[in-house]
């Protein structure tokens, strides 16, 4: 009998769409801590997934800008960026348009589908 293998779902940023009544779940998707457990608990809104996905990124980018030497020099310009990301974010969801993080967008498809 032939084993059978599930094989994983490659999200394109086209299935990513706005959905009205989770925005404010899209939003909270973007603070650190609770974007990461949205990223594992929301399974159905892929607005939500993305959002958490790419945020998810950026936050262990941003602490890993916080070691010794490296983050002398990374986390002025780091912690900069994450807080206007973070409010261009809030500001887009809040319009009903998709964010995308520049460089992470990418990573952030990838993260949603290793979590399925």
């Amino acid at each position: 009998m032939a084993e059978e293998k599930k094989a994983k779902k490659i999200y394109t940023l086209e299935e990513i769409k706005f959905n009205e009544k989770n925005k404010a779940m899209a939003m909270l998707s973007c603070i650190p801590i609770v974007g990461l457990i949205m990223l594992f608990v929301e399974k159905e809104d892929l607005f939500v997934r993305y959002h958490a996905a790419q945020f998810a990124i950026f936050n262990v980018t941003f602490v890993l800008a916080m070691i010794p030497v490296i983050g002398w020099m990374l986390t002025p310009v780091v912690g900069f960026l994450a807080f206007v990301a973070f409010i261009m974010a809030l500001i887009k969801i809040n319009g009903g348009e998709r964010f995308d993080v520049p460089l992470l967008s990418d990573w952030g498809l990838k993260l949603m589908s290793a979590t399925d």
